[in-house]
């Protein structure tokens, strides 16, 4: 699969937190259309930009350049999204039923 760009993987990674645009230019103080140019690849922006992003989204510039978002695809993000509703207890479970689906239960 072709690497994402920038504005590609902001744009997967705000979904997944999950936050409107607006929502996040909310947190760093700027405006909607600011942020809907990084993510439509209008503008880059730069690294303190990218860093506060990057901030308002729970993550940091070492991981966002490490992770792989290209794996991050609706059905996954929807995965993420339900898991972040759950109790302790909920994850809990879910991690043992994800293992027995895998076959990697121990």
């Amino acid at each position: 699969m072709e690497n994402l760009n920038i504005g590609e993987k902001l744009r997967l990674l705000r979904k997944t937190v999950p936050l409107t645009t607006k929502e996040l230019a909310e947190r760093v103080n700027v405006s909607q259309s600011y942020i809907s140019r990084f993510e439509n690849n209008r503008a880059i922006p730069d690294v303190d930009m990218l860093a506060k992003i990057l901030e308002a989204l729970g993550t940091d510039l070492t991981s966002f350049f490490s992770h792989d978002v290209n794996e991050l695809t609706d059905d996954y993000i929807q995965l993420i999204n339900t898991a972040k509703t759950l109790s302790r207890e909920e994850r809990i479970k879910l991690n043992e039923f994800l293992k027995v689906m895998k076959g990697s239960y121990q």
